[in-house]
């Protein structure tokens, strides 16, 4: 990697250049009926290449036009748009050692859905995949072929040449709770119902691609309330449990009712692993620095692991799927994701609907983003080793 500053480009639909990095002890932890793919490799500044540029402009005006119009979801991680200066974040790419993964065909991703419904299912970080996912293939169909129908719960974008869908539906621990609609800001007056899914598995009855993630809203520090039958028992029917030990009853509950309910002849299951936060600036070396804030590079030590990535809750989803009669394919996007400092939304996204005044922005230790991705961004990334899967 030199030091000299690559010439910038407008962004393209191939950005970022897909890796899926699996840390040694993951090698361990997986059988062989979760596949991910794996390699060492580290980021490259590589500056766009000029038949590329045209295609760029296009995927980033689309972002906030024609099928994505509907900015209250999208302002949150649109950081170009909402005043972001510093796009180098959007030039770093990975080179793998020991295999070449395609690139996103937005056309071929199509043809790979004709006919089917794609559906993400999880909490906003998986909103956030989704929505890439809908603008890397949303370019190349024409206005009259394509809609958009959101809900608080069930957002549905459709393809109308092709008779396919790409949706998202909102579940953010998987299991049900008394936040997922109307959301409960204070963690510890959430309840997990965590032996039923069935209020929101009825939405995933008859999809033919799954792709599920559930992480961050776990991770509150506190104990998690986690409740068995009604949650009319109130404050006598829950027990406050250890994350990872409620999170392991959590995604039982999950893989039972994949096991039980997918056919694996119809429909093809994927779980998207734990996406990193970047709270604390010391993990990757900069005492002075607070959160992700100013971060204009990514880390470029190899197998970096900070403490927004819970190698316990990793290993959960390790033990529990490799019980599961329902083959899943694990898309591992942990570590190839820790490395990204320089890529979260940190000030320039919104609260409470409202984009961040300059005084808050101003105060980037209580307003600064290190969890959400901007988009075009590292969502791409991940969408790319689930378009490899899906070839």
């Amino acid at each position: 990697m030199g030091t000299s500053r690559p010439p910038r480009a407008k962004l393209s639909l191939s950005i970022i250049t897909i890796i899926v990095c699996a840390l040694a002890f993951l090698a361990l932890l997986y059988t062989q009926r979760i596949s991910s793919l794996s390699s060492s490799t580290i980021f490259r500044f590589t500056p766009c290449a000029a038949k590329r540029i045209a295609a760029k402009k296009s995927v980033i005006d689309n972002r906030n036009v024609g099928a994505l119009d509907d900015a209250a979801d999208d302002r949150q991680v649109s950081c170009v748009k909402n005043g972001k200066l510093d796009t180098d974040y959007l030039h770093w790419e990975w080179r793998p050692d020991d295999c070449i993964l395609p690139r996103f065909d937005p056309k071929k991703a199509l043809q790979r859905l004709q006919g089917k419904r794609l559906m993400f299912v999880g909490d906003s970080l998986q909103r956030g995949q989704w929505q890439s996912f809908v603008c890397l293939v949303e370019s190349v169909i024409p206005q009259g072929q394509k809609s958009m129908k959101r809900g608080r719960a069930h957002s549905v974008f459709k393809a109308k040449e092709y008779n396919a869908t790409i949706e998202f539906y909102w579940a953010p621990f998987l299991v049900e709770s008394n936040s997922d609609l109307h959301i409960i800001a204070d963690p510890n007056k959430r309840i997990l119902k965590v032996d039923s899914v069935a209020k929101h598995a009825k939405h995933w009855i008859g999809v033919d691609i799954l792709v599920f993630n559930t992480y961050v809203w776990w991770m509150s520090g506190l104990k998690i309330k986690s409740l068995w039958g009604s949650f009319a028992n109130g404050d006598e029917g829950y027990e406050e449990l250890d994350a990872p030990v409620s999170y392991t009853v959590g995604l039982k509950t999950w893989a039972n009712w994949v096991d039980s309910n997918v056919n694996p002849n119809k429909t093809r299951v994927f779980f998207t692993t734990m996406s990193p936060t970047h709270q604390r600036s010391a993990d990757w070396g900069n005492e002075k620095g607070i959160k992700c804030f100013n971060e204009s590079r990514p880390i470029t030590k190899k197998r970096h692991w900070g403490s927004g990535s819970d190698k316990r809750m990793m290993g959960v989803v390790a033990g529990v799927m490799a019980r599961m009669k329902v083959p899943v394919t694990l898309i591992n996007i942990t570590q190839l994701s820790e490395y990204r400092i320089d890529a979260h939304s940190s000030i320039y996204t919104e609260l409470g609907g409202k984009l961040l005044t300059d005084e808050q922005k101003a105060d980037p230790l209580h307003y600064a983003d290190c969890i959400h991705w901007c988009l075009p961004g590292v969502p791409d990334t991940w969408n790319r080793i689930l378009y490899a899967h899906l070839l």
